[in-house]
């Protein structure tokens, strides 16, 4: 370790070659593990002049916990506490738990039944065995995340997937009762681990346990905490695909039976499951900065620490049947993170890589102010890229004043479709600026809030529910601290989610699954939001619903200049390029509010072109580019 004049460290090592019970922290005797580290700053006096630095020597460190840092191991603003990989050398911080010992099925396996899967598979699969209880949703062959199995391969849902029946009278504390088509079930009754990827709205999807299965009467229990569904969904969505299944196992394609506890996996091509590393993540957070949650009267948070030039990767997510419910679950996406803050001060995350994420990318959840997520790259996650949450619609507003700048977010909502790279919820005064966004199946960024009629009338008229009819989570209101509301004015300081500058972002290929949104898109939420100078381009011929700034109902007040997109589809939009207002003739077009009250939106030199380039558009991605000095690009297809 290295020291101060006052013969403090200022530095503590870490390596995988390291050992905690030996190791002094020192270059030459390093620690093993990041909680040893911690745990020896904990342990000084006082922080030195400057801070300290933990180094992370180069190699891969197989967490199999949460690493969590409380208000306990903060730093100062003078004398912060940085976690960094040593210069020139890659770190990664993983969770993989190895699946070995790979065989063929037997010939009396072979002739049984295993609920539903086909002779070909049989023929075709290996087994693998694995402790019971065990529940993961991805598996991952050298690093590489394979497809599950899936009813429908096709990802069209609009044309390929079939509907799920199911009314107002089927919600009930069993989970909702839904009917599926003829003989989809067969076979399946008494498997647990089924899930239905369910579109709820063509702009919401959830990933929801299966139970019950009945397949004489081709019905099952669709169970989900998320609270996006419609009290009728049929006439807003109902396509579904049926994952993880036996029955519907194809080449290339694994599951898991997590009662019995075993592996199924169809190689493709022939390759030998022992001969591949093949592995499963099993924590949902690698990092969790803890500080005092609104029962500790949010006495203490975690400030002044920083995550440096270090990777991520690998996390698994939870069941919908076990969202906690203090969890904002607004828009259908798993709330859940790789690096989890909840409660954070002054904090940073600086050149960091996630990749594979289960969740999200980062959370920003409750308690985050002046923190800061800057030149990283996120891709591949479950989920979205950076989530800010704060607590529902009220008065507790503690989530403000965050920095979203130079990052690299890219192929995300592999599960949950609706996540954007940047979302905010009950997040206001924060800024979004010279980040690349690219292959997203919704928005770019998004910020929402609450429909002012739902806060008006109370918990009752909140318009959706989860499968077992609760909707408290859709929003998480704060009903004791929101005062008479008479209409979308009355409601905007309760939403918490204002005053935000978006601005030189390059937001290409958004909006590539789900529908009814855009690259940029807020809805219900604060006032004083800048949209400027973000640009971007999506090159795909259906845009029904699709638009690229999306301001959606009851959302104003906000200014909205120079946005330049090359866009297939796009309208005219020169008459909503006026100083107010977005309804102009009437007419919907990329640039369009839904229901813009009071015209209060400032609409000013934005321009969304098919057929040329927009006028600046080229010099504007170029400026862009060059400020932000690059992207991180680490991960594949960045």
């Amino acid at each position: 370790m290295t020291s101060s004049a006052s013969n403090r460290p200022t530095s503590f090592f870490v390596s995988p070659n390291g050992c905690d019970r030996t190791g002094d922290g020192s270059a030459e005797r390093p620690f093993r593990t990041p909680e040893k580290a911690r745990d020896a700053i904990r342990d000084l006096p006082a922080l030195p002049d400057g801070g300290i630095t933990v180094w992370f020597r180069g190699g891969e460190y197989g967490l199999t916990e949460t690493f969590t840092l409380t208000p306990a191991d903060s730093g100062e603003p003078e004398k912060p506490i940085v976690y960094a990989a040593w210069p020139g050398e890659e770190v990664r911080f993983v969770s993989k738990e190895r699946i070995t010992g790979w065989r063929r099925l037997t010939a009396p396996e072979r002739a049984g039944e295993i609920y539903g899967m086909s002779q070909e598979a049989k023929a075709n699969v290996y087994v693998a065995e694995i402790p019971a209880g065990w529940r993961f949703h991805t598996l991952y062959a050298d690093g590489v995340r394979l497809p599950g199995s899936r009813m429908t391969e096709s990802d069209a849902w609009e044309k390929d997937w079939p509907r799920a029946m199911a009314g107002r009278e089927d919600y009930g504390p069993e989970g909702l009762y839904a009917r599926f088509g003829e003989g989809v079930l067969d076979g399946l009754e008494g498997w647990e681990d089924a899930e239905v990827r369910l579109i709820t709205a063509i702009w919401w999807n959830v990933n929801a346990v299966l139970a019950g299965i009945d397949p004489g009467k081709n019905a099952a229990y669709i169970r989900s905490r998320l609270t996006v569904f419609y009290p009728d969904f049929r006439s807003m969505g109902g396509q579904y695909n049926l994952m993880n299944t036996p029955k519907y196992l194809t080449a290339g394609e694994w599951c898991v039976d997590s009662v019995r506890g075993r592996v199924y996996w169809w190689p493709a091509g022939g390759q030998d499951p022992n001969a591949v590393c093949l592995f499963a993540p099993k924590l949902r957070e690698l990092v969790r900065f803890q500080g005092d949650e609104e029962e500790d009267g949010w006495a203490r948070q975690v400030h002044d620490v920083t995550l440096r030039d270090l990777t991520f990767l690998y996390t698994d997510r939870i069941p919908e049947t076990e969202l906690d419910p203090k969890w904002l679950t607004r828009n259908g996406e798993s709330p859940d993170g790789m690096l989890y803050f909840q409660g954070a001060d002054r904090c940073s995350v600086e050149g960091c890589v996630l990749g594979y994420s289960g969740g999200q990318g980062i959370v920003l959840d409750h308690w985050a102010q002046n923190c800061a997520v800057t030149g990283c790259e996120i891709g591949y996650a479950s989920s979205g890229g950076v989530y800010l949450t704060g607590y529902g619609p009220g008065t507790t507003d503690l989530n403000h004043h965050n920095t979203i700048a130079r990052n690299h977010i890219h192929h995300i909502g592999l599960d949950y479709m609706h996540s954007c790279a940047v979302q905010f919820f009950a997040s206001n005064h924060n800024t979004v600026e010279y980040n690349y966004f690219h292959d997203l199946p919704y928005a770019a960024v998004s910020i929402i809030g609450m429909a002012w009629h739902q806060m008006q009338n109370g918990p009752a008229s909140v318009d959706t529910c989860n499968t077992f009819g609760e909707s408290r989570t859709m929003y998480n209101a704060r009903w004791d601290e929101i005062g008479p509301v008479a209409d979308y004015l009355d409601a905007i300081p309760y939403q918490n989610s204002g005053e935000s500058v978006i601005q030189y972002n390059i937001c290409d290929d958004y909006m590539q699954t789900l529908r009814d949104g855009g690259a940029l898109y807020c809805w219900c939420s604060g006032r004083d939001k800048v949209w400027q100078h973000n640009c971007g381009a999506r090159a795909f011929t259906d845009d029904w619903a699709v638009r690229a700034i999306h301001i959606d109902d009851c959302d104003g007040f906000s200014f909205i200049y120079q946005n330049l997109f090359f866009a297939s589809g796009a309208t005219d939009n020169s008459h909503t390029n006026g100083a107010a207002g977005g309804r102009g003739d009437g007419g919907r077009t990329d640039l369009d509010i839904w229901d813009d009250t009071v015209s209060d939106n400032i609409w000013k030199e934005n321009i969304i072109r098919a057929d040329v380039y927009p006028e600046g558009y080229l010099a504007l991605r170029e400026s862009i580019v060059r400020e932000a000095g690059g992207w991180l690009s680490k991960l594949p297809g960045a």
